[in-house]
């Protein structure tokens, strides 16, 4: 292996496919994202998925899905190629056996015919004793013919590293000056007896081979880091510079999992409950980053402007769901009508589809300060796609009046005879029933919602009426006005 040269910024996101995309996980992919696209560098996605038993085509299609929903567009990976692949772990097995080989054969390494049994023996009386549980070192001095002749016996072997002991100090992006003191590591295993290779090995021998500069990874992941420093000393590699980011907790400050059951915590569960990426994005990255101001809502644009490894915290945050479900109302009442029918393709009613473009997005724009995910498009574009409303409690009660039955019938003679249809002259007609009724305030407004939409609260009446138009507003006030009482 060479050494890499500093000046070219690469980074990775390395999911395993063992499952669903961790919002901890998305956060750590965008903050890799950010830094990349900051520093014109490369992003790289690697697939880790040695795990045999528990990998599958499925979940690596489904976390890629969600990085691509998420917008974090990756320069190379699995699904698009790059000079420095495979891209996935399991491609890779040649190349590990050979680092392994290399490795024993200069002496940093040896070959290990201890079974599991007995390594789980060793650790018991190891902890019985107050010891650590660390490799006794049974296999570290064997002599060439003795390793031979365990061979021939059909002992597997797996290859571990030879550590010494002695400090490692990390100077962290992150958590600054870290320090592993000499005897927290015993030798380790490089390669199992199956040829498959442990997560330390594997992705030093990928990261140095993929010519990765930083990596930016979850806290959980910085004890892993003495057994990597190692490595790349051995393999004559300078290390990536490391940035541990902190975890992302539960109320409790427990750490975020699907088995707490608190709150989602798969991305695929938030954009399948309605929420958009740009919502979603924006307010993980606020779990951990600190742009220096008061702002609560940091658009990719003006992340890409303030983030910095330097600004990343070191403490974990708690994921509030109610602030994102607020994060996310945000961006759906400022959305404009193309990009809410571009976020919500999979919620629109099907009526929708029949509407011409310019009132399709004037109908989504009409809607959005109603939406608090992308899930309500359905009930709220209802009333202006659907022929007829279907009316709620609240409003059944507004129409149960005769004053609003009157109000109603004398309403739509008012606005089938308007010269011209648009929301000012709507208004108008209202406030002149009003008068002839003498009614004001909710007993005006509230019946003609409740005819027009079948609810009572929603878009300014004048909207409501051009969004419906003329035919339908007419034909809604008529049939309200002739409802049986009760």
């Amino acid at each position: 292996m060479s050494s890499r040269p500093d000046s070219d910024v690469r980074v990775r996101f390395a999911p395993s496919p063992t499952g669903w995309l961790h919002v901890g996980g998305a956060r750590t992919a965008y903050f890799n994202w950010l830094f990349a696209r900051q520093h014109g560098g490369r992003f790289v996605v690697r697939i880790e998925d040695t795990d045999v038993a528990r990998s599958t085509d499925e979940s690596e299609k489904g976390v890629l899905d969600d990085l691509a929903w998420l917008g974090l567009d990756h320069d190379e990976g699995p699904d698009r190629g790059g000079p420095l692949g495979p891209y996935r772990q399991s491609e890779r097995l040649d190349l590990y056996r050979e680092r392994a080989d290399w490795l024993v054969a200069q002496g940093l390494a040896y070959p290990c015919f201890c079974t599991d049994a007995e390594l789980e023996l060793r650790r018991a009386a190891a902890r019985a004793a107050g010891r650590p549980p660390h490799y006794d070192g049974t296999c570290r001095g064997l002599s060439l013919d003795e390793r031979a002749g365990l061979a021939r016996a059909g002992r597997p072997a797996s290859i571990r590293f030879r550590v010494e002991p002695e400090d490692w100090t990390l100077e962290d992006a992150v958590r600054g000056t870290v320090r592993f003191p000499a005897g927290m590591v015993g030798d380790f295993v490089l390669l199992r007896s199956s040829g498959l290779p442990t997560y330390n090995f594997a992705c030093v021998v990928d990261d140095a081979g993929m010519r990765i500069s930083h990596v930016i990874r979850a806290e959980e992941h910085l004890p892993n880091t003495a057994r990597q420093l190692m490595l790349y000393r051995a393999v004559a590699v300078a290390p990536p510079r490391f940035a541990h980011v902190p975890l992302i907790l539960n109320s409790d400050r427990s750490k975020m999992s699907k088995r707490s059951g608190e709150v989602a915590v798969a991305v695929g569960d938030w954009r399948r409950a309605g929420y958009v990426p740009d919502a979603l994005l924006s307010y993980l990255a606020l779990l951990g980053f600190h742009p220096g101001d008061d702002r609560e809502i940091l658009s990719r644009a003006e992340m890409l402007e303030s983030f910095t490894l330097e600004r990343v915290g070191r403490s974990g945050s708690v994921f509030d769901p109610a602030k994102l479900g607020w994060v996310n109302a945000h961006y759906l009442h400022h959305a404009s009508g193309e990009q809410l029918e571009a976020w919500g393709a999979a919620f629109l009613p099907r009526a929708l589809a029949s509407v011409e473009p310019a009132r399709r997005a004037a109908l989504l724009q009409g809607v959005r300060g109603n939406l608090a995910t992308l899930a309500d498009l359905p009930s709220e574009l209802g009333p202006f796609v659907e022929e007829t409303v279907t009316l709620d409690p609240d409003a059944r009660a507004a129409l149960e009046p005769e004053t609003a039955r009157t109000l109603c019938g004398t309403l739509a003679v008012e606005l089938e005879g308007l010269a011209q249809w648009s929301g000012d002259a709507v208004k108008s007609a209202i406030q002149s029933v009003g008068r002839r009724l003498a009614l004001k305030g909710s007993a005006l407004f509230q019946p003609v919602r409740a005819a027009l939409t079948g609810r009572v609260h929603g878009p300014e009446l004048p909207l409501v009426a051009e969004l419906v138009g003329r035919d339908r507003c007419v034909a809604r006030l008529r049939n309200a006005s002739r409802r049986s009482p009760g």
